[in-house]
């Protein structure tokens, strides 16, 4: 209720200063456009000739501030004012406290008196936020692997960037607008990993020279190793072909390998060979012992008889 008498009080004040008589003032420069981030400051400047009866500012095509030479007429404590004298003109400042996105619009300073009008634009950005969907990423060594940052609330949108301490043998990022929704800004960072680090994501309003930025730590791990058994009917990973159970034997410096039809060779203990010789050796006594009594004797005569001659 006692903001409305305030107004009222203004509008009456400034029709009374309207209707009193006086000569033509001139504005010597008006205020300029101003950009300003949601929260902060916005000063206007406005410069006029001396012997002025009435000043107003407008925003948004409403008084915010009067002022006369016995001084201003404040109906809103975000709206403040300073001024400065010189030997020919008269500067009038216009600060706006804790600016808002509603803030943002035309702005003009006008005199009694005066068909010039000094205009200006505010416009008041919107720092919003950062994520990544995890604060800790675990990543393969060597493996390609990307990461994605979103920005989301941003008035105006921010242009996005990668700050990479960690070693890497390529990277690269695209950013763009999320398809169907244009308020949210997505970076995708694709790397090659080869060491542990810290990844940041840095959003920038390069209008206003600000920034925010997020970092998150990335931990790189050794790749698994290949499985020593392999089985049959397993897909070779070299060929895509089914596998089967036939392996091949080589030695080198001390240690036997044995190699899968990936050519892949995985090592394995020399008692591996020694278990392998023993069930061979033991077959072939098998498959002696198998055959008739008969045909082993005219084998063994044949031989004997071989050797007489």
């Amino acid at each position: 209720m006692e903001g409305s008498w305030r107004d009222v009080l203004a509008v009456l004040v400034i029709l009374a200063q309207l209707t009193a008589s006086g000569s033509s003032y001139q504005i010597i420069e008006g205020p300029q456009n101003v950009t300003v981030l949601k929260g902060s400051k916005a000063r206007f400047n406005c410069t006029v000739t001396h012997g002025w009866k009435l000043l107003m500012w407008t925003l948004n095509h409403m008084v915010v501030l009067s002022l006369t030479p016995q001084g201003p007429i404040i109906t809103n404590d975000r709206f403040t004012y300073a001024s400065y004298n010189s030997t020919d003109s008269f500067t009038s400042e216009m600060i706006i406290q804790d600016v808002r996105p509603s803030d943002s619009g035309p702005l003009q300073c006008s005199l009694q008196n005066s068909h010039g009008v000094g205009s200006a634009f505010l416009s008041v950005q919107v720092m919003g936020t950062l994520n990544i969907p995890s604060d800790n990423l675990i990543v393969t060594e060597g493996e390609p692997c990307n990461v994605t940052c979103y920005a989301l609330g941003w008035t105006s949108l921010p242009d996005i960037s990668w700050e990479l301490e960690v070693p890497v043998s390529h990277s690269s990022y695209n950013s763009f607008l999320e398809p169907g929704n244009f308020m949210r800004v997505l970076s995708v960072l694709d790397l090659t990993p080869l060491g542990n680090g810290t990844l940041t994501c840095v959003a920038e309003l390069k209008d206003l020279q600000a920034s925010k930025s997020l970092t998150v730590n990335l931990t790189v791990v050794q790749p698994p190793p290949a499985d020593v058994g392999q089985r049959a009917g397993k897909e070779d990973p070299v060929s895509g072909q089914q596998g089967t159970l036939l392996y091949w034997i080589h030695l080198q410096k001390g240690n036997l390998f044995l190699n899968y039809s990936s050519r892949s060779a995985q090592l394995v203990p020399v008692s591996v060979l020694y278990v392998f010789l023993f069930v061979l050796f033991c077959f072939v006594l098998f498959c002696f012992s198998c055959r008739p009594h008969s045909t082993l004797a005219v084998e063994l005569e044949e031989l004997g008889h071989v050797h007489r001659e």
